[in-house]
């Protein structure tokens, strides 16, 4: 094989396809035998066949040798490196190692020295863990090394945020004890805040500047009913509040419970204030002791709580056993008939409530009136009484005229917004016409005509009520007709400190036209200047200037007018004379003269002018010759 010559093939001269069985060849031959081969069967997928010498196998040898060599010494070095990162590996977690334990005794020495801290082992195990946890959601990493915060905080290693230092959550989390404070100053502001805080609810910030002033005004402010115990403990020895306001907030019973029991305690507040608190009968049960026993309050609201008759009984009793309020506000809570025997046992035993209001309930049967009127008889105390907008109508009318009429100290009643008509007012004017005390009668926005107006207005006349004290006689949205003028104007003379308040009053006006004396005048003054030669043109205002103050007669004043050339239309001159007629046919000269300066004050007379003197040369010349 070594004797064959170089075989070269440069590619088939003829396409493959036409010899697909030349193409196949036998593993077994042998081409040792070969002395040649056609230049066609050199050719295998496009490369050229060639046969190398002995000394060419002999170079490649070689050089594969040498690449054996250099991928030995490679993998010496390789196997070096290796063995020296492990080994400075080994080093450095070993230096951790030692680290890790002189920082863990360290802590240990710290914990071991806190009083406030009660450190159990099986809690020392869960804080243990609870770091390790804490540790592990810093870095996925941590969760497989033990290492503290401390340490993080020192090497820095896995996060580059630095670990805040405790602002003292961790010391007070194991106190044992809460703080207390022994005393808290008087004005509780201090001690409210510290009671919200404990019971966990919202604070009411605007109360730290209210606790130092003399009024709590949280109307319509919502407030949280646990609220109203701290600040009850707050105002119990508080020196400046005196009056509470919580108009508007619904209270519970517990909250009804701890008002009672500041009124049982606190010895300032003088006003309470509970309208629209809607503390029902359960809540007004609860003011029983408080209203009983205490001794300064003098205002009780209790409007608009919806009290009922279960509740106006406890409300009552304890106002029969108080002896300091004064004022006693209970409109708008519901009371009906069945109410009436405890409004006659509360107006018959009090003997401190002044100011009683009962507006807007259902005060308006026949046995209701029978027991108020009673307890009316029983009371010498009451000097304000509002029974507006009770639909008060005829079967009441009666026993308002026996209040009327009767020596009681009632100075001001309320009678607005009911069911009277004419008829019953003619009834309640003439119990008005025998009073003596009342000072303020108030009776608008009643179903009264002009005729129920007129009666009132009559009976508190001089001559109908000669000792009357009335001061103000309030008929709102009443009208009355024009025949109550003279009366109006009697009062005004003899009476003038009583006010009478009206609607209005019907027809109460004076038809008045245009002023015919002034379109006359201007008239006139419009064609004396028509003409439209100036030298015929003439000013009625000198006209009248020139006019003297007596009257005249007709004929003489047409005359005056034809004399000074007026240029004035006859049916005008005619309708002069009749709009400034005198007595006897005559014209008033002087009217004419004021009415014209009172539409035009600014007409003068005009200037005289001056005589020119002329010269005579031919006379002086004559006298010269």
């Amino acid at each position: 094989m070594n004797d064959l010559p170089k075989l070269q093939y440069n590619g088939p001269e003829e396409p493959l396809d036409e010899y697909p069985e030349k193409l196949t060849f036998q593993e077994n031959i042998n081409f040792e035998n070969v002395t040649g081969i056609s230049n066609y069967y050199l050719d295998y997928y496009g490369n050229e066949w060639e046969f190398l010498d002995d000394e060419e196998k002999q170079e490649m040898e070689e050089e594969e040798e040498e690449e054996e060599k250099e991928l030995e010494e490679r993998d010496i070095s390789v196997d070096l490196l290796t063995q020296f990162r492990e080994t400075t590996i080994e080093k450095k977690a070993a230096e951790i190692q030692l680290e890790k334990g002189k920082l863990r005794e360290m802590i240990k020495r710290e914990r071991g020295l806190s009083e406030e801290t009660l450190i159990t082992p099986e809690s020392g195990e869960s804080i243990v863990s609870a770091e390790s946890s804490a540790e592990s959601s810093i870095h996925p990493c941590l969760k497989d090394i033990d290492i503290s915060d401390s340490q993080l905080k020192l090497q820095n290693l896995y996060t580059v945020f630095p670990i805040p230092d405790d602002p003292g959550l961790v010391p007070e989390f194991w106190t044992i004890h809460e703080r207390k404070i022994e005393s808290y100053p008087d004005d509780g502001v201090l001690k409210f805040f510290d009671l919200v805080k404990a019971s966990r609810i919202r604070p009411i910030q605007a109360l730290e500047d209210m606790l130092l002033s003399e009024k709590i005004n949280l109307q319509y402010y919502g407030i949280d009913c646990r609220a109203v115990r701290p600040l009850c403990k707050a105002l119990m020895k508080n020196p400046f509040v005196h009056t509470v306001n919580l108009t508007g907030n619904w209270l519970s019973e517990d909250a009804c419970y701890h008002l009672n029991e500041l009124l049982l305690k606190n010895n300032m507040i003088h006003t309470l204030v509970l309208s629209g608190c809607k503390i029902g009968p359960k809540g007004a049960a609860k003011f029983h002791d408080g209203i009983s026993e205490n001794v300064t309050l003098k205002t009780l609201d209790l409007s608009d709580c919806n009290i009922r008759k279960e509740g106006l009984d406890y409300i009552t009793q304890a106002m029969c056993n108080n002896e300091t309020i004064e004022t006693l506000l209970i409109n708008d809570n519901n009371f009906d008939e069945s109410c009436s025997e405890a409004l006659q046992r509360l107006l018959s035993c009090s003997q401190t409530i002044q100011h009683l209001e009962l507006s807007w309930n259902s005060l308006y049967t026949v046995e209701t009136w029978k027991k108020l009127i009673k307890g009316f008889d029983n009371n010498e105390i009451l000097i304000n009484l509002d029974l507006s907008w009770n639909a008060l109508g005829k079967e009441c009318v009666p026993y308002l005229r026996r209040l009327l009429m009767r020596s009681s100290p009632l100075k001001k009643l309320h009678l607005n917004g009911n069911r009277f008509y004419d008829e019953d007012i003619e009834i309640i004017a003439k119990g008005l016409s025998r009073n003596k005390e009342l000072e303020e009668l108030y009776l608008g926005n009643n179903p009264i005509k002009a005729e129920g107006a007129l009666n009132l207005v009559k009976a508190v006349t001089p001559e109908k009520s000669p000792e009357s004290s009335l001061r103000i006689l309030d008929l709102t949205n009443i009208w009355a007709n024009k025949n109550i003028l003279p009366e109006l104007q009697t009062i005004r003379n003899n009476r003038p400190w009583l006010d009478i308040k009206l609607g209005g009053i019907l027809s109460n006006y004076k038809v008045e036209g245009p002023d015919v004396q002034a379109i006359f005048l201007r008239r006139a003054n419009y064609e004396a200047m028509k003409p439209k030669k100036k030298r015929h043109r003439r000013n009625f205002g000198h006209f009248v200037l020139s006019l003297s103050d007596d009257p005249i007669s007709r004929g003489k004043f047409v005359e005056l007018i034809e004399k000074f050339q007026l240029k004035l239309s006859q049916s005008l001159v005619n309708e002069l004379i009749h709009a400034f007629a005198g007595a006897k046919h005559t014209v008033d000269q002087g009217l004419l003269k004021s009415v014209y300066m009172k539409h035009f004050p600014n007409t003068k007379l005009p200037l005289e002018k001056p005589t020119k003197k002329r010269k005579i040369k031919d006379a002086n010349m004559k006298k010269e010759e």
